[in-house]
């Protein structure tokens, strides 16, 4: 495979017809043509010709192998066109605000394990966590917790001045962030705060709480949402996880979508998957594949 991302997408179409025992079904499954010939790189057969369907003007080739290939299978989760433009607003960081349909979404796969230098108070630390244990129960496939040792965490979170855990910002004048991610998933976080900046509590925990939303999805906040809102890209000491923050974290942690695509491939899967929900009253289903399948 191209891309080392554990998932792949397969639009079927499932046709069951009644056998003769009441208590069976026959399950054949179809793939449009456009689709089977870009997969498969073949010519269609005279077999393959006798087994096409044509439902809402597509044409829908019979799968000769009727199996799935081991994973998780998860419908689409359809959304509203104002949900999708919010959510690609902030999940598709453009590299210095150029469009690009190659920009793509970052995910974390792991669980995140933050561990704090010594010169966070325990204060600090507690009322931090309290606020990501609202995430980690709000979002279901990202689980977030506090390590007690350096080699057991893939998150530092610390003062300049302390252990620089995170060389890349050894040189930052302000407090900030910095994430790794390779294909597309984030391994590895860090946030480096400045504490001339943050002499007030509040000040230090939006900081904190800024940069850990941000470093989720390398996300962008933009103008689109009120100040108290963490994806609003304005300053409020009465920001709070609203229920549409929390509905863009869910959904781009949500396995109804595939994950760690560019915006293109995320546009494309879209239109097709409304447009057959549209058609046919069916949802195009994700395949989130084991790790032994990804070695085709």
């Amino acid at each position: 495979m191209k891309q080392s991302i554990i998932l792949i997408t397969i639009l079927l179409f499932t046709s069951v017809g009644l056998a003769q025992t009441p208590t069976e079904s026959i399950v054949r499954r179809y793939m449009p043509i456009k689709m089977y010939k870009s997969k498969f790189n073949k010519q269609l057969t005279k077999k393959d010709s006798l087994n096409i369907r044509v439902i809402d003007n597509d044409t829908l080739i019979l799968l000769e192998d009727q199996t799935l290939p081991k994973g998780v299978k998860v419908p689409y989760e359809p959304k509203d066109s104002t949900f999708l433009s919010y959510y690609r607003k902030v999940a598709f960081q453009h590299k210095n605000d150029i469009y690009s349909n190659k920009t793509s979404m970052k995910y974390w796969k792991n669980d995140i394990s933050i561990f704090f230098s010594k010169s966070i108070s325990k204060k600090s630390k507690k009322e931090f966590m309290s606020f990501l244990k609202q995430i980690d129960n709000a979002v279901d496939s990202l689980r977030i917790n506090e390590a007690r040792r350096l080699e057991d965490s893939n998150y530092a979170i610390y003062y300049a001045g302390d252990y620089e855990y995170e060389p890349r910002l050894y040189n930052s004048k302000t407090s900030n962030y910095y994430i790794s991610w390779n294909h597309n998933k984030i391994y590895r976080g860090a946030i480096r705060l400045v504490k001339n900046e943050l002499s007030i509590e509040e000040m230090l925990q939006f900081k904190m709480r800024e940069f850990f939303i941000k470093s989720l999805g390398y996300f962008k906040f933009i103008d689109d949402f009120d100040c108290d809102s963490y994806f609003s890209n304005c300053y409020s000491p009465n920001k709070k996880l609203t229920l549409m923050d929390l509905e863009l974290l869910k959904y781009h942690y949500s396995y109804g979508i595939c994950k760690g695509t560019d915006l293109k491939t995320f546009d494309e899967q879209h239109a097709r998957a409304q447009e057959v929900l549209q058609k046919t009253g069916q949802r195009m289903y994700f395949i989130h594949l084991t790790e032994n399948e990804t070695s085709e």
